[in-house]
């Protein structure tokens, strides 16, 4: 029996690429941005991954995400060309982003341990590890 998998999820073509959060995290790093800069800062985090970015779904995020309060836009004139939606964080949406990283902790100490047990099961399946037994921050507490 073959299988077809070019449309199954195990591929992950179904999923969201985690944009939103990359766009919250660019926003609080990088402060007010135009949206062809989150783009291009966006493609680079997921080029590497061979992750396309698709600028119409990035724009419905960045209206979803104000809609909901977690960013902010206005109109930035500059003085040669055209108008340019400039996007910021707000307080809610560095909020949205503490959650998405208690979020997505859960979630990596889930895949950690599906790795583990998979390299158990399929010895000859390379499986990467993972090690998130310490967090990321320094002896001070900050990053």
């Amino acid at each position: 029996m073959t299988a077809e998998f070019e449309n199954c999820p195990c591929t992950g073509k179904s999923m969201t690429s985690l944009v939103a959060p990359w766009i919250l995290l660019t926003l609080l790093r990088e402060g007010p941005t135009h949206g062809y800069d989150l783009a291009r800062t966006l493609k680079a985090h997921h080029e590497g991954l061979g992750i396309g970015l698709n600028p119409t779904g990035l724009y419905r995020h960045l209206a979803a995400l104000e809609e909901r309060g977690m960013l902010r836009s206005q109109w930035d004139q500059p003085e040669r060309g055209l108008p340019k939606r400039l996007y910021s964080l707000t307080e809610e949406g560095e909020g949205c982003l503490r959650n998405w990283i208690d979020t997505l902790t859960t979630h990596a100490r889930l895949i950690e341990g599906f790795f583990d047990e998979a390299s158990r099961s399929l010895p000859d399946q390379p499986v990467p590890s993972l090690s998130l037994s310490q967090d990321r921050r320094g002896a001070s507490g900050t990053p």
